[in-house]
């Protein structure tokens, strides 16, 4: 018989309980945002491996590309075990479609002959078969048994959700209540929408899917998850539709007010025209208190914000399971006698400068850079203790290419290989890389970035996703690019990604949020000629960053002579 390569597998198994039981088993061989898969190949090959689950849209399958990575294969819509609704890579057992043959007949037959040839004989092949049986059902029991005992507290919280963007935030602590709350307020007639709010890094994301979630095992319907800025004409009858990114891919954008009315306009237009229709908008809440009143300028605007889940509510039970996370699985595991964590108290951490960074993303970056992190206990501020990790990182003779790429993607905002590397970039910044030195596999690389998949908008095939390496957290990405801010300002405002500017960098005398950064006048008008020569004055002329020009440009200059 021929020796299977490894990861090659017979049959994926069908059932959540199986699926999962293989997954605690093959836990060990997963890390980072990596989670057990089991998918067929372009051959039909099944293989175990442990991969970033993504979204897949209906109508179509997972299956593993020759490098390892996920593609999408379309199905035959028409078989009742073809996915019909927008689905995670890692819940494929539900639709046995996607796996073809799932049978195990030609290996068992060879298996049969191997042992007949080495003279076991079938009562003893039985009794073998039988144990192993029975010893996997006690694995599974045991396994089912934990979950139930357990708190719900994983590992993975503030994990983020892949969609089409930079999604927000994914956390593995979300209350149930809340959850069955908002899907509740959707089976209401009366209730077309609900709105999650929440600081960054509280869930939002997670949360307002999970209550589509809890939605679909009542009611069957499909979902669409999209942009605010990419809200389709039209929708299909019985479709949820969720709606993030408001305002900005990393922050405020301060010139996204009138896209957002327009969004607005949008969803109530679907809801007039489909009648069986819900939203769910997610949206940060400090952004949310700051625009509510423009965005509810009439009854009809305010019947879509009207049914609120906040997600910033005090509430002791969950305040208890993070403290106790935080004991067990980030203080309790300090190895070094000056760990910074060692005597750090949990009512310590949560009255510290970092209150606008929800709790779980702050535990989530605690456990996840533990050995990394030296300066919070000082500071009491995430912020600046994962912005100083990053510039210490340039030290490191070991880290040169992680804290280059970590520069490339910060400038650059994502990337991808199916996009010409900017060489030009490379030199203005003065990194040292090419395409060939991201390794999707390094560990240290992982540490920070994750995958994500990119539409033009909904319509596009999922055959042409353009796959993108980004920062696994838009929180992440906001301490790079402060931690560059802090080393060479100048740079950033010449050759920095012009969105993450305008999001991120407000001009002296104008009020800052925790996560943005002043420029001196030096710098605003570096940045203002940058924007004239890409011809985007007159389009961001209301962001402080464009307005607050003290003498005009250079270039402005030179044209007045």
């Amino acid at each position: 018989m021929t020796q299977k390569a490894s990861g090659n597998v017979d049959a994926c198994p069908i059932t959540k309980e199986t699926w999962e039981a293989r997954a605690e088993a093959k836990k060990a061989d997963c890390g980072g945002q990596s989670v057990y898969h089991c998918l067929a190949d372009g051959e039909g090959r099944k293989w175990e491996r442990c991969v970033e689950k993504t979204r897949i849209k209906e109508g179509f399958c997972p299956i593993f590309r020759s490098d390892g990575y996920i593609a999408w294969k379309a199905c035959n819509t028409s078989e009742s075990t073809c996915p019909n609704r927008t689905y995670l890579s890692n819940e494929v057992y539900e639709y046995v479609y996607c796996f073809g043959n799932n049978s195990a007949s030609t290996h068992e037959q060879e298996n049969e002959e191997l042992t007949r040839a080495e003279g076991f004989d079938d009562g003893k092949v039985i009794a073998i078969v039988f144990a192993i049986l029975c010893i996997i059902a006690a694995v599974v029991l045991i396994i089912l048994w934990k979950k139930r005992s357990s708190p719900n507290l994983q590992d993975d919280r503030g994990q983020p959700m892949l969609s089409n963007e930079v999604s927000v935030e994914r956390s593995a602590e979300i209350v149930k209540d809340t959850i069955y709350d908002g899907a509740s307020y959707l089976l209401e007639t009366n209730v077309k929408s609900v709105v999650v709010l929440g600081r960054l890094g509280k869930g939002v994301s997670s949360t307002s899917y999970s209550i589509f979630k809890k939605f679909n095992t009542w009611k069957k319907w499909e979902i669409l998850d999209c942009r605010y800025t990419e809200i389709p004409d039209t929708v299909k009858e019985k479709t949820v539709v969720l709606v993030y990114g408001w305002f900005g891919i990393w922050n405020d954008d301060l010139c996204s007010l009138e896209r957002a009315k327009q969004a607005c306009q949008s969803l109530l237009r679907i809801l007039n025209e489909t009648t069986k229709v819900k939203l769910i908008i997610g949206m940060r809440s400090d952004l949310y208190r700051k625009y509510q009143e423009e965005l509810k300028v009439d009854d009809d605007h305010k019947h879509l914000f009207q049914n609120e889940i906040n997600l910033d509510s005090a509430n002791i039970k969950e305040d208890a399971k993070d403290a106790k996370y935080f004991y067990e699985k980030i203080r309790n595991k300090c190895q070094k006698s000056d760990c910074a964590f060692r005597k750090l108290k949990y009512n310590t951490i949560q009255t510290g400068k970092d209150n606008d960074v929800g709790m779980p993303l702050k535990l989530k970056l605690m456990k996840k850079y533990h050995d990394l992190i030296h300066d919070y206990e000082g500071e009491w501020d995430i912020s600046m203790a994962m912005r100083d990790h990053l510039i210490s990182l340039e030290k490191d003779k070991r880290k040169q290419n992680v804290y280059a790429w970590i520069t490339y993607i910060c400038f650059k905002g994502q990337f991808s290989r199916t996009e010409e590397f900017d060489t030009e970039l490379v030199e203005q910044i003065g990194i040292h890389i090419d395409e060939s030195s991201f390794n999707e596999n390094d560990k240290d690389l992982r540490r920070y970035f994750s995958v994500r998949y990119s539409f033009a908008d909904n319509n596009v095939s999922p055959n042409n996703a353009q796959i993108e390496y980004v920062f696994w957290h838009r929180f992440v990405y906001i301490c790079a690019f402060k931690s560059w801010f802090k080393k060479d300002p100048e740079r950033v405002m010449k050759y920095c990604n012009v969105d993450a500017i305008l999001q991120l960098v407000r001009p002296k005398g104008v009020k800052t949020s925790y996560f943005e950064v002043t420029a001196d006048a030096h710098h605003v008008n570096l940045f203002n000629e940058r924007i004239h020569d890409l011809n985007l004055a007159e389009r961001y002329m209301d962001n402080p960053l464009i307005k607050s020009r003290t003498c005009g440009t250079k270039r402005e200059s030179q044209e007045l002579q």
